[in-house]
């Protein structure tokens, strides 16, 4: 608006600490002071609008920053966890709020979606606010020694789209799902599936690895963390650091983002551009996802596969650590146990599942190394480790269909219990097995 105007007035060396801002919408003919809200002695350093809502201004102090909602006629602290500092000034890049201090660096407040939006809550009972554009980025897997806690440090940007959104009062279920330009859902995440990571004993400290994904069912605002890829486990996003695959990256385009609190859904828009450095093309992208994501399906059902037979096989353990059995018991207990190793371990010159569900894990991330074509060793990999993968599977199958029966009732002549095919999350069979 050429006619609007912000002044921002220091006169802390004439022995005045009050603030001024002084705001114009006529070209300067007449102007405004618009202070309330801000502290009696927090005199001004800058002030500036938002490019994008015209309502939304900051206010530097030399005691924090100050935001106001309807343009200047109320101000509240946005202190955070900004240190008390002189703010010499602010500026917005894209949708990050950047803060110039004096003596403390620069702070960045990573996406303002909810400051830009908070006038379209209202009075609703939960509220989704429109996502900034994300931007995929290959980002290096190994997070390095992280730095001694003394060492003043800053975190680095969230690595994935930002999903912002405000519940009013504490929500029984919360549940958030990504889909695709053609309404496929790529992504699922729920509050009611998120268990505690249980991660075994490691001789490092804890910090060393990021705090999972989880979607908050209490009252305020919260923002969630989708790591821009499909599949995978639903409750962690694949952040737990236990060693499972996350799933492929989604190609650039269009996507939505679908909430839904205790049954009210709500979706806004959600675009994906590529890391401006990277040449591949969206057709090289697109290919390479459709074969990760062929990959990424087939390991999966391996490591479901091998979750189930660690469960029997941890049931027959208990069984032999028991009473002496019976000898028809016990020669059930030793073909099922040999058949178990092997198809887990595989024979003379064939692989097993533990090694074809490795393989392809492994071939997934040759696949994604890098943003261009596929290798072709990588696709004739995953054709030959995932026809022995169906192999496995199929033999999976039949000691299910055959083996099995026949060793329950082996121990229902005993008088006990039958095995049950139950299967252990992959975050826990990574834990224990890896």
């Amino acid at each position: 608006d050429p006619a609007t105007a912000y002044a921002a007035v220091d006169r802390h060396r004439l022995g005045d600490r009050k603030p001024y801002i002084y705001i114009t919408h006529n070209h300067g003919k007449t102007w405004t002071l618009s202070v309330q809200g801000i502290g009696p002695h927090d005199f001004l350093r800058a002030v500036r609008q938002d490019p994008v809502n015209r309502n939304l201004l900051f206010a530097g102090t030399e005691f924090g920053i100050y935001v106001s909602f309807n343009d200047g006629l109320h101000w509240q602290p946005l202190q955070l966890n900004l240190p008390v500092t002189s703010v010499r000034d602010m500026t917005i890049h894209g949708s990050d709020l950047i803060v110039a201090t004096h003596g403390r660096s620069f702070w960045v407040l990573d996406d303002i979606a909810a400051l830009r939006q908070a006038a379209n809550v209202g009075n609703a009972q939960a509220y989704l606010y429109a996502p900034p554009t994300a931007v995929r980025i290959d980002n290096d897997a190994f997070l390095e020694t992280p730095l001694p806690p003394e060492v003043p440090q800053a975190k680095n940007p969230p690595n994935g789209a930002i999903v912002d959104y405000y519940l009013k009062a504490p929500a029984r279920k919360v549940t958030l799902q990504i889909l695709d330009a053609q309404g496929h859902v790529v992504r699922h995440y729920s509050s009611a599936e998120q268990h505690p990571v249980k991660r075994p004993l490691l001789p490092i400290a804890e910090r060393w690895f990021p705090k999972p994904q989880l979607l908050l069912t209490s009252a305020g605002e919260h923002r969630f963390i989708w790591n821009l890829t499909a599949g995978g486990p639903g409750s962690t996003g694949g952040d737990d650091s236990l060693g499972v695959p996350s799933g492929p990256k989604v190609p650039p385009g269009q996507y939505t983002l679908r909430l839904t609190v205790d049954g009210k859904t709500m979706q806004q828009p959600l675009r994906i551009k590529m890391d401006p450095r990277s040449s591949a093309s969206q057709a090289v992208l697109q290919a390479q996802f459709v074969l990760a994501e062929k990959i990424d399906a087939q390991a999966r059902r391996g490591r479901q596969a091998m979750a189930e037979i660690q469960g029997v096989e941890s049931q027959i353990q208990k069984l032999s650590k028991g009473a002496t059995q019976p000898p028809s018991l016990a020669q059930a207990i030793r073909v099922a146990q040999a058949k178990l190793a092997l198809i887990r371990g595989g024979a003379s010159g064939q692989p097993g599942l533990a090694a074809t569900t490795s393989a392809l894990e492994t071939d997934e991330g040759v696949v994604e190394s890098g943003d261009r074509t596929a290798p072709a060793v990588a696709v004739q990999i995953f054709h030959q480790m995932g026809a022995a993968e169906q192999a496995n599977l199929a033999a999976w199958a039949r000691f299910k269909a055959s083996e099995l029966p026949r060793l329950n009732a082996a121990l229902a002549q005993a008088h006990r219990k039958p095995l049950q095919v139950a299967s252990i999350e992959e975050q826990v069979y990574y834990a224990m097995t890896r």
